[in-house]
């Protein structure tokens, strides 16, 4: 009885270790706790910084490649060096390649090593760069126009989604076995673009900073996703034990936001809602955090028929998001200090951080 039973966990989980490309940061982390749990080894290629707690989770866990993966992966010696001995890879994960370029070049480098798939987090924002479709957007529904023009202009409102889905389009011609994930804005612990902590230590110290919440008139109805960074590593598990490939998912959570209604909820998490206030203004520049792709809510229909995909709850994600920047200003100080940098620079300009980073440093209850 024991040799078919091994023989069905090698169906399910595989032979082979997971090559994450990236990892450190919000999703990244999330992703690498979530393949360890189901007992994946797991190799990371990234720049080795200690974002957060990075070391301290992961060090003694994974196997690490110090890559600079800007500079180009062609220049990474301990990459090279590893495919040069043949591993036996099950999977590649990819967070970085973020370009055309970036994605051309690591298919044709890590081709050689033969990943039965090869993961692609990639962003909903791919939708502001194809043809408008009526909301919930499904994953088919990406599509370029035709008209140059119209293609050009798209590309200019939103460079990053050009860009990723270039690299999409540069994965699907690679002939490689893929999986994409597109994710909205991803929200979680562990954020290294800080957005979520400048809005919480905005609301934490309303009254100090004495700014309110600039909405533009555009945003204040329009419906959009949020992803949860734990919920995109449910995702690479189940896609890899489920065997699926060359299959888009849409990755989000179920609950639908505005930016009025996100704020409000967050404002409630700490019993400002009293307190906090926003302007609404037909600006266009203005200092908005959330959302950055203009499409619409996501369907993540296919996810939960093909992946058994289980969105986490928006009040967990919101009380354990903010339980962690609660907790981060005294354990993160670099991290924090990069997040009073920006409310400085974007909001506060006219206040010093003094007193701001004082308070934050001050243990107290709320």
């Amino acid at each position: 009885m024991l040799l078919p039973f091994l023989c069905l966990l090698s169906t399910v989980f595989g032979d082979g270790e997971i090559l994450v490309l990236g990892g450190q940061g919000l999703a990244g982390s999330a992703t690498l706790s979530a393949l360890l749990e189901a007992n994946f080894e797991v190799t990371a290629l990234n720049d080795n910084k200690n974002y957060f707690d990075y070391h301290e989770t992961f060090s003694s866990k994974i196997e690490s490649l110090a890559c600079l993966r800007s500079a180009g992966l062609s220049g990474c010696f301990e990459l090279q060096n590893y495919i040069k001995g043949a591993p036996k890879i099950r999977a590649i994960v990819d967070f970085t390649s973020s370009a055309k370029a970036l994605m051309e070049e690591a298919v044709e480098i890590l081709a050689p090593l033969n990943p039965e798939v090869y993961v692609f987090v990639s962003a909903a924002a791919v939708y502001d760069v194809a043809i408008p479709v009526p909301a919930p957007i499904k994953e088919e529904e990406v599509q370029r126009p035709e008209s140059v023009i119209m293609r050009e202009s798209y590309n200019e409102k939103n460079t990053f989604g050009n860009n990723m889905l270039g690299s999409e389009e540069a994965l699907k011609d690679s002939g490689l076995p893929y999986v994409i994930l597109r994710c909205a804005d991803i929200v979680g612990p562990r954020d290294t673009t800080y957005r979520w902590w400048q809005y919480q230590v905005w609301v934490e110290h309303f009254e100090l900073i004495n700014t309110g919440f600039v909405v533009p008139s555009m945003l204040k109805n329009m419906r959009y996703s949020l992803t949860y960074g734990g919920d995109v590593g449910q995702a690479v598990v189940s896609a890899l034990q489920k065997g699926v490939k060359d299959r888009v998912y849409n990755i989000a959570m179920e609950k639908e936001f505005t930016l009025p209604h996100f704020l409000l909820e967050l404002c409630k998490a700490f019993d400002s809602a009293d307190t906090c206030w926003a302007d609404f203004t037909e600006a266009e520049e203005t200092y908005t955090i959330y959302p950055s792709n203009h499409q619409g809510i996501l369907s993540i229909v296919r996810a939960r028929e093909e992946l058994d995909f289980h969105p986490t709850p928006w009040d967990t994600v919101l009380r354990e998001t903010v339980q962690f920047y609660s907790e981060a200003r005294l354990r993160f100080t670099n991290e924090r200090n990069t997040v009073l940098q920006k409310l400085g620079d974007n909001v506060i300009p006219y206040l010093s951080v003094g007193p701001l980073n004082l308070i934050l440093t001050t243990k107290f209850k709320f």
